[in-house]
């Protein structure tokens, strides 16, 4: 099974890390620059351009839907490279929002007209990684070599351009540059977001190159650790997404920030100076503890206002602890509440039972009959009305239990949890 999986996911891992090579070297550039959210503005650009071709009637990888995109990601192109002019008086940041703003809005307007529209707008967010073929990987491999020679072979004005200060008077000397960097950005932009999605495509801009300042100055330094973090985020969201059976895309962005959040870890407590890590590791205790406290008197002090409502840190607790909204129910009640718990437990089994079945029939090939899956559906949806059922009861008793609960673990806890985090926050300001 595990070749199976390594040969689904060859093509789309291959084209992860070619996105995570040229986009990491233009994320170097976009935070020399203070410009991050440039990326944003402009995938979102080119997703409108995108948008506007479908609803023209171009399908989504036609030479035409191509031509749209490109030409409004260059106009998104010169609009951010007048942007830095601009920034002589307005913050540069203030007006590549602004675009975004304009774009994300325009592109709703177009959704409207699309039958599916809605379809559209998450293929535009998540992309379909999966779904790239041999061909468009080696397309994607000549345009970043000739974009990645060009940006070799201009790198000194381009950074020399992106190191340049907001408010210095000869600003216009770099325009050209920028212009060169946006255009160029928007060719990336334009191909990338078409195969993985806005989300992911800011990801690998954004993460592989903040991991390679946490640990280096030096853009040659940062640019190889920020390839490194990139391929290995990558791998891990795409294998993760074929185990937890989850969209690919929204895997590998929670992947990527998991590897920002490790990456973070090492360099704070373990790559840094001995007196930096001591410092790191107080602020680290200390900004944990005010965390946890205030969660505690916040969760505390919910339950004493809303017992009915949703408790997950204080259902966390009572799985810890062993003391339950049916420790405060009667006899009756109790009884009622477990049998309802264990009547759901078997339905949701039941349920998952059928859908294994369903999936490992396609996975072997072997697939059922239109009047199997009928059954099978009609099945799954009686199951799951009787889990509501079972579900409306045991919201109902848990919620009798925790009227009487929250005064005596509610109220505690809320003091606690108040109490913890004031003595924390004073001490933090004693130990500055």
């Amino acid at each position: 099974m595990f070749e199976d999986v390594l040969a689904f996911a060859a093509l789309p891992l291959a084209a992860a890390v070619v996105f995570t090579g040229i986009h990491t070297w233009f994320g170097l550039q976009v935070l020399r620059r203070n410009v991050v959210f440039a990326d944003l503005a402009l995938a979102q650009v080119s997703a409108l351009g995108a948008t506007v071709a479908v609803v023209a009637g171009h399908p989504m990888q036609s030479a035409g839907a191509y031509a749209y995109t490109l030409i409004f990601t260059a106009v998104g192109a010169l609009l951010l490279t007048a942007s830095r002019w601009m920034a002589r008086s307005v913050r540069q940041e203030a007006f590549i929002g602004v675009l975004y703003v304009f774009a994300t809005a325009a592109t709703v307007l177009v959704v409207d007209r699309s039958p599916q529209g809605a379809e559209h707008v998450k293929k535009m967010l998540v992309g379909g990684i999966l779904s790239v073929t041999a061909d468009e990987l080696l397309k994607f491999v000549l345009l970043y070599s000739i974009i990645g020679i060009v940006h070799c072979l201009l790198r000194r004005p381009l950074l020399a351009a992106a190191e340049n200060d907001e408010g210095r008077k000869d600003v216009g000397r770099y325009l050209f540059w920028d212009l060169v960097f946006y255009l160029s950005f928007g060719l990336v932009v334009t191909s990338s977001v078409a195969t993985a999605g806005v989300l992911l495509v800011f990801c690998f801009l954004i993460v592989p190159a903040l991991i390679g300042n946490l640990f280096s100055p030096h853009i040659g330094v940062a640019l190889a650790i920020g390839w490194i973090a990139g391929a290995a985020a990558s791998a891990a969201g795409i294998f993760g997404s074929f185990l937890l059976d989850a969209p690919t895309g929204a895997v590998t962005v929670m992947a990527f920030a998991a590897a920002l959040v490790i990456a973070g870890a090492i360099r704070a407590f373990i790559t840094a100076r001995a007196a930096e890590r001591s410092r790191n590791r107080r602020f680290g205790l200390h900004l944990g503890g005010l965390i946890l406290c205030t969660l505690l008197g916040l969760s505390g002090a919910w339950v004493v206002v809303a017992p009915a409502g949703d408790h997950p840190i204080l259902a966390a607790i009572e799985l810890a602890t062993g003391i339950g909204p049916d420790r405060f129910m009667t006899a009756s009640e109790r009884a009622a509440y477990v049998e309802a718990a264990l009547t759901e437990r078997r339905h949701k089994a039941e349920i998952d039972h059928l859908y294994d079945r369903e999936r490992q029939s396609r996975w072997d090939g072997d697939e059922l009959t239109a009047d199997e899956l009928r059954r099978m559906g009609s099945m799954q949806q009686t199951l799951t009305e009787m889990g509501r059922g079972e579900r409306f009861v045991i919201d109902y008793l848990r919620t009798r239990g925790r009227e009487r609960e929250r005064w005596y673990i509610g109220l505690p806890l809320a003091a606690v949890g108040g109490l913890g985090a004031a003595a924390i926050a004073r001490r933090g300001r004693r130990a500055e």
